[in-house]
């Protein structure tokens, strides 16, 4: 268990006490008489047993978050006091003692119980002096004051430790809080990702392969040689675009201190599969890695898209890299489209959210029958 400021000062205390222990059996040894020095003495050591025996156990429990019995921690209140009362009587140079002494019962809690020790404590010189027969009224102003203070500051202590007490407890608790809503963010963002990747497994390289099964068995099924070649070719290129996609989604699991990585390879790949042109402008340099894989990611969207709607068009692929931007090109001389109506697919859609979520930019210039061509835009 962590200790707190006060618990960790508890040894210079001990150090306080033990040379006031010192310093009062010096005074007493050279104002006293050997009777009366042996005496002293005796119930010094008597005290000083005590507290070594008990008063330091229940203090130092009290740090590590053990609770002692109560009834054990007023019997050791009141055996300090029926210990320094005979103390003080047997020698007034004792009565230096009271100081250590009290500043002592400040660590005992509940602290409540103390204050009647500690205030007939402050008292114990008026009846010294009554016993010795001396007066008594020139005390007791003194040992009003003295038992008023000590009651004061051991008050202002313990309410200054309870809210202390109070905000560690405090901040252990929003630092637990934190802990868990990291864990659950965590957690969720593992299924979120779990998902995701199973959604593009089952999107891209599970139907990639399905097709690849479908046109194996269409091969074998064939007796014409020229439709056999038709069919290996369209299996090499299914195969290709799924190898292609295989390394975005890899690259996708890469750590976030993972080197940057090329993109152009990749594209490269793409339109090969797809019979596609490409061209790249400028000096191909490496990017990071989640730009990288949403632009293969969008590419792949796109060349699906001319597949499915503009089947048989001729497509080019321009890679342009500039000083702070690449830019990616894709255009067919397909039917073309209206870009202001809207369509019923999530394709476009999808490829201009991934885009623009990287702070890039996305554009569609097309027309009836006059083809058209994708601008992908991301940092670099």
């Amino acid at each position: 268990m962590r200790q707190h400021a006060w618990s960790r000062n508890f040894r210079y205390w001990e150090c306080f006490f033990a040379v006031s222990i010192v310093v009062v059996s010096v005074l007493v040894w050279r104002a006293a008489d050997l009777a009366g020095a042996l005496s002293a003495s005796g119930w010094i050591a008597a005290l000083v047993l005590w507290y070594l025996v008990l008063g330091r156990r229940i203090i130092t429990a009290g740090f590590t978050g053990r609770q002692t019995d109560s009834r054990i921690v007023h019997l050791y209140r009141l055996g300090v006091l029926a210990l320094f009362i005979p103390l003080g009587l047997s020698e007034s140079e004792s009565l230096a003692l009271l100081i250590p002494i009290i500043a002592h019962l400040y660590w005992l809690v509940p602290w409540r119980p103390t204050v009647p020790v500690m205030v007939a404590l402050n008292f114990v010189p008026v009846l010294v002096r009554a016993i010795e027969g001396e007066p008594v009224l020139q005390a007791v102003p003194a040992c009003t004051v003295a038992a008023i203070l000590s009651v004061a500051f051991g008050t202002f202590i313990h309410r200054i430790i309870d809210q202390s007490v109070d905000r560690y407890e405090l901040i252990e608790e929003l630092k637990a809080s934190r802990a868990e809503v990291e864990r659950l963010s965590h957690e969720a963002g593992v299924a979120s990702e779990r998902r995701r990747l199973s959604a593009e497994l089952h999107d891209t390289v599970t139907q990639g392969l399905s097709s690849i099964v479908m046109l194996s068995q269409a091969v074998r099924a064939s007796k014409d040689a020229g439709q056999r070649g038709e069919h290996l070719d369209l299996i090499e290129q299914t195969a290709r675009a799924n190898l292609a996609e295989t390394r975005a989604m890899v690259e996708t699991l890469a750590t976030d201190d993972a080197p940057e990585v090329r993109a152009d390879t990749a594209l490269a790949e793409l339109a090969e599969a797809a019979g596609a042109g490409f061209e790249v402008d400028g000096e191909p340099r490496h990017l990071a890695p989640a730009t990288a894989v949403a632009l293969v990611r969008a590419v792949q969207e796109l060349l699906r898209n001319v597949d499915k709607h503009a089947s048989g068009a001729l497509v080019r692929m321009r890679v342009q890299y500039r000083e702070s931007e690449v830019v990616v090109l894709v255009s067919d001389d397909g039917p073309g489209f209206d870009p202001s109506v809207p369509s019923s697919g999530f394709g476009l859609v999808g490829t201009r959210n991934r885009i623009v979520g990287l702070g890039g930019g996305f554009a569609v210039e097309s027309a009836p029958g006059q083809g058209a061509m994708v601008r992908l835009e991301v940092p670099a």
